[in-house]
């Protein structure tokens, strides 16, 4: 394993990046009452950013082959996790400022993740057939030779600015509806500019070598990058689990119900009503 300025903030990033991820998938799996149709597509995100921090802890392997597969690995799931950050808060945005079944559809999830994987696939296809994709000689092996070229930044940028317009929408209109709380209004504001400062410093670095293709490499540039980008997985914890009173409380209940056996019927029954309306409104 090569070890250098990049390879450190990249394996701290990605544990803090596969911990969020599986924090959330395991909680998602064990309460069904907040398995709706917005937080599938949080789950789905977090399949993919558990991934993209595993491949991007690994160090390059030794074979070609393998190293082209984990650059192939990285190119699709980055770009499917910003498409997916995207579709998020597109059905965030119609669930709370329009009706509050209009993204229950099945056929809307299934064929909005069918997107998000068709494009991301046919981007990282597109990098190994022109060859982007290949061995190098630092911590990932492909790092000298990829780098997501105009059609990667395209779409995640579009993602990104997608995502932020969206939330700040959803946001101002929360703040005329009393039925939702100012911490929940101020987190829905803060998911957009969160996804953007994890991705702003690979494209502040990428924009600094179109300027200046001569220029050396910015070491603060760099270890922002390698730590960043693989940290997604977290913000699905932070805000979907610590920070979701509705969702902490729903935890406290069933594991107090574990410990203590069946409570009463009328408490019991009471206490997770107001939980799951309250869980509901998100």
């Amino acid at each position: 394993m090569i070890h250098n300025k990049e390879s450190i903030p990249a394996i701290i990033g990605s544990t803090i990046g596969m911990a969020g991820s599986l924090i959330f998938i395991l909680v998602y799996l064990f309460l069904k009452e907040i398995q709706d149709s917005a937080r599938k597509f949080i789950f789905i995100l977090s399949i993919y950013d558990f991934f993209l921090a595993f491949f991007a802890i690994l160090p390059g392997p030794s074979s070609s082959g393998l190293c082209k597969f984990q650059g192939f690995a990285l190119g699709f799931i980055f770009t499917a996790s910003f498409s997916l950050i995207f579709l998020t808060s597109l059905v965030f945005y119609l669930k709370i400022c329009y009706a509050k079944n209009v993204d229950e559809s099945k056929k809307f999830f299934i064929i909005g993740n069918f997107v998000v994987f068709l494009i991301s696939l046919i981007i990282a296809i597109i990098y190994i057939i022109f060859g982007k994709i290949g061995p190098g000689s630092t911590h990932w092996c492909w790092v000298t030779e990829v780098k997501l070229g105009p059609v990667n930044y395209s779409v995640i940028w579009f993602d990104l600015l997608g995502t932020i317009i969206l939330y700040s929408i959803t946001f101002f209109k929360l703040r005329k509806d009393p039925k939702y709380p100012k911490s929940f209004q101020y987190k829905i504001f803060a998911l957009g500019w969160i996804y953007l400062v994890t991705q702003i410093w690979s494209s502040i670095k990428r924009i600094r070598e179109l300027m200046n293709p001569n220029a050396p490499n910015n070491l603060f540039l760099d270890v922002m990058q390698s730590l960043a980008a693989p940290m997604l997985g977290i913000w699905d914890a932070v805000f979907f689990v610590f920070f979701d009173k509705n969702v902490r409380s729903l935890l406290k209940f069933k594991f107090k119900k574990r410990k203590y056996g069946e409570l009463n019927p009328s408490i019991g029954n009471l206490t997770m009503t107001k939980v799951l309306v309250d869980t509901n409104d998100i």
